[in-house]
């Protein structure tokens, strides 16, 4: 939603501040004002506004000062309210992100997650965007059948292409790899419809180091899905700009755990993700679609197979880590 300089000036001034400039930015604006830098995000859902303030302040309860909180007005309220939308104002963080090439940042990212589960473990989880894990029965039925479906498909082509051939090996591995996360999946998936709510995703820029030492931000206007499709995100994110250094993910579930044990069926259910060759299986369900893929979709399709032994690695990686977990308290 687009608003003009003198709506944010009107605003703001409930702050007691001058705006000077402002800038677009996704869901929002950055503003300039008499008392520094701010930004100014726009939310489309209360319940959700309200959940998003909940966990902020339950870290500020905790004694956790680092966290981008959101400011109160001259009305006593943390939202201004204009044509069917919220406006927020909270400080604007400037600072480093962690580096996923040093062990000690992985460390620290992981204990800094800890901290913001902790406190989504303590506030209500009724805000009205949450959603089901995608990983029902369906979701492992129809891929399944999905599969089946390009395989006929090709072997039905009197000249498969070298395209086809290509999909055609790599079939009975994805297939393999989506039974394998359907076992795992069919052991939490009662556990996982009692877990508490978090955000769909949570990329490592959210995490920041200012003068004031680390910090929480971000998260404006995302959905909610059960616990730890955020962290699978977050691991994700860090192990491709790790360059693929699955050490770097031992130090963050290291840290994450020195703050906030994760239980079997956490750990399982984030084994269910990794285990899943997602970027393979989004260029193949665009092959079964339309039959066919341009030039850039080859290439993509090429890369994602070429990554693909890495988030493997990941996930045996992770299954390690929860074996040795489960030796280490038997």
């Amino acid at each position: 939603m687009k608003v003009s300089l003198e709506q944010l000036k009107r605003m703001l001034a409930t702050y007691k501040l001058k705006v000077l400039r402002a800038q677009p930015i996704d869901d929002g604006y950055v503003v300039e004002t008499n008392k520094g830098k701010r930004v100014v995000s726009v939310w489309q859902n209360a319940e959700l506004l309200k959940w998003s303030n909940g966990w902020r302040e339950q870290l500020f309860t905790q004694g956790y000062g680092a966290v981008e909180r959101f400011l109160s007005n001259g009305n006593n309220k943390k939202y201004i309210r204009f044509q069917g939308k919220y406006f927020v104002l909270t400080e604007a963080l400037d600072g480093r992100v962690p580096d996923p090439l040093e062990e000690q940042d992985c460390l620290k990212t992981g204990e800094i997650f800890a901290d913001y589960h902790r406190a989504i473990d303590r506030i209500d989880h009724g805000a009205s965007q949450a959603k089901s894990s995608a990983f029902d029965e369906n979701f492992f039925s129809d891929g399944s059948t999905t599969i089946k479906q390009v395989m006929q498909r090709i072997e039905q082509k009197h000249e498969p292409s070298l395209v086809d051939e290509v999909i055609y090996s790599n079939l009975p591995l994805l297939y393999k790899r989506f039974r394998r996360a359907s076992q795992l999946w069919d052991g939490v998936k009662e556990a996982v419809a009692y877990f508490p709510l978090s955000l769909e995703k949570f990329k490592l820029d959210q995490i920041i180091h200012t003068e004031n030492g680390w910090q929480i931000r971000g998260g404006y206007n995302q959905g909610l899905a059960p616990i730890h499709e955020d962290t699978v995100c977050l691991i994700r994110h860090l192990y491709q700009r790790s360059d693929w250094n699955l050490s770097m993910v031992t130090s963050f579930l290291d840290g994450y755990e020195r703050k906030r044990e994760l239980s079997d069926n956490e750990l399982v259910y984030i084994l269910v993700q990794l285990a899943l060759p997602s970027g393979v299986w989004e260029q193949f369900n665009h092959y079964l679609t339309t039959n066919e893929l341009n030039e850039e979709q080859i290439h993509q399709l090429a890369e994602a197979i070429r990554i693909q032994r890495y988030w493997d690695e990941l996930a045996l990686q992770v299954g390690r880590y929860i074996d040795q977990r489960r030796k280490a308290t038997a």
